[in-house]
């Protein structure tokens, strides 16, 4: 109980890490034997005991080409990370195929360098400073997000999901481009301000947390490691429905500038310090997750005679967080993914919020000196739902038609009686047939 926790190296025979080989060539259906193959290599668990803990399958689909994949852990991975590999394992491919050697720098310092590190940060008290800065950012009241759900949440989160794609019109994501960079803030402050006006129009909460990732390699020597290094940021927005889009951006921005100045305390030992009532069906803090990201290898690479490029479509997802909007800058374009907790949300709803952003961006760009609360989320195809279609109460009816006979339609002609009540006062058929006959 008392011993010293130590790190021991295996060497790669004793690790027992091979890449796995199929020859699908001659399968019929073989995207769907692929994305069989990959799910379920997804879907086993890893021994943390033992390790390894990163996969790799290599798959012949036909003559010259083959798909690559590999699994990590989260444990000993990040999305910087993911890119590290490949960018080195099709280094060493190239090099290989060329004949040409190729040496990397040796890393000066190792992952269990900054763990330590890390650990003797919190020990010491170094973090105290950050520490107060995100107590008091989540002091008071804390707001639970109040989305309309399609679905009653579950009591214990799931973690299936599904995403809607849609790539922004050119001109509005260069418009939302030149907007923020002229109030002195990033594509992503102005991203997350868009954001947090679209769930404000949804809930009308005017005190807004979202989530959002950050690489957590500050220091130059990280740059090149493998490595779980990546933090969250939860970062509480607070305005009122009067702000000006401007206002809220302006607000966004001290935030989030705020939350990269402390940004190296863990966002677990936060939650831990505010003492959270555990709530099994959500996450901590926050549900909905913005983040604006690089595209790697979508578009595709080219490698002496070896051609790379992602390989997409059938995978089964999952959404870690209710909703979760990641943007990339494609061309001249903006381009979105929501991903959404497929127990709770339905894909259409997702479809709408993508397309409500997208119009929201428009109206900000077109007038971003309005407020919060009058911005123009909707198309005009929904506006005239709501203002003529939903109005439309109209219906013809026989003019000639007396009460008795609109109800003759429901009643059995042979009735021998039927009575209506009035306030208090009964009435036979033959009776309301006279009064009706008299209006």
């Amino acid at each position: 109980d008392s011993g010293e926790v130590r790190q021991v190296v295996l060497s790669s025979e004793e690790l027992g890490f091979q890449i796995r080989y199929l020859d699908l060539q001659d399968e019929r259906e073989q995207e769907d034997v692929v994305w069989g193959i990959v799910h379920s290599d997804w879907m086993s668990a890893f021994d943390l005991s033992r390790g390894p803990l990163l996969r790799a399958c290599l798959y012949q689909i036909s003559t010259g080409k083959w798909v690559f994949t590999y699994t990590m852990h989260h444990i000993i991975s990040d999305g910087w990370s993911m890119d590290i590999l490949i960018r080195e394992l099709l280094m060493y491919y190239g090099s290989r195929t060329a004949g040409v050697p190729v040496s990397l720098a040796p890393l000066r310092i190792q992952y269990k360098d900054y763990a330590s590190w890390q650990q003797d940060q919190l020990r010491v008290g170094q973090q105290d400073v950050h520490r107060a800065y995100w107590l008091d950012q989540f002091a008071g009241d804390l707001p639970v997000l109040d989305l309309p759900y399609d679905r009653l949440r579950p009591s214990i989160k799931t973690y299936n999901g599904s995403s809607v794609s849609r790539s922004f019109n050119a001109d509005i994501s260069k418009g939302i481009k030149s907007l923020v960079h002229q109030q002195g803030g990033t594509l992503f402050m102005g991203l997350l301000a868009a954001v947090t006006t679209l769930l404000y129009r949804y809930t009308q909460q005017e005190d807004i947390i979202i989530g959002s990732p950050i690489a957590g390699r500050e220091h130059v020597d990280l740059e090149d490691q493998i490595g779980f290094y990546v933090n969250t940021l939860a970062l509480r927005m607070r305005f009122t429905g009067g702000d000006s889009y401007l206002d809220l951006l302006d607000q966004v921005k001290q935030v989030t500038l705020g939350a990269y100045e402390h940004q190296s305390y863990p966002f677990d030992e936060l939650v831990d310090s505010l003492d959270l009532q555990r709530d099994m069906s959500r996450n901590p803090l926050f549900d909905v997750q913005v983040l604006l990201q690089d595209i790697g290898m979508g578009g595709g690479q080219n490698l002496g005679g070896l051609e790379v490029s992602g390989y997409g479509g059938g995978e089964k997802q999952t959404s870690i967080f209710d909703m979760v909007f990641s943007f990339a800058e494609v061309g001249e374009s903006l381009h979105l993914t929501l991903t959404y907790n497929s127990d709770i949300y339905n894909n259409g709803t997702a479809a709408q919020l993508s397309a409500h952003l997208e119009q929201l961006l428009g109206a900000i760009t077109a007038d971003p000196s309005l407020s919060v609360s009058q911005l123009d989320y909707l198309s005009e195809r929904e506006k005239h739902q709501l203002l003529v279609g939903f109005n439309d109460t109209f219906r013809d009816y026989d003019k000639g038609m007396t009460i008795v006979g609109l109800f003759e339609e429901q009643v059995s002609k042979s009735a021998d009686r039927v009575a209506l009540v009035f306030g208090e006062t009964e009435l036979t058929y033959g009776e309301l047939n006279e009064h009706s006959n008299r209006l």
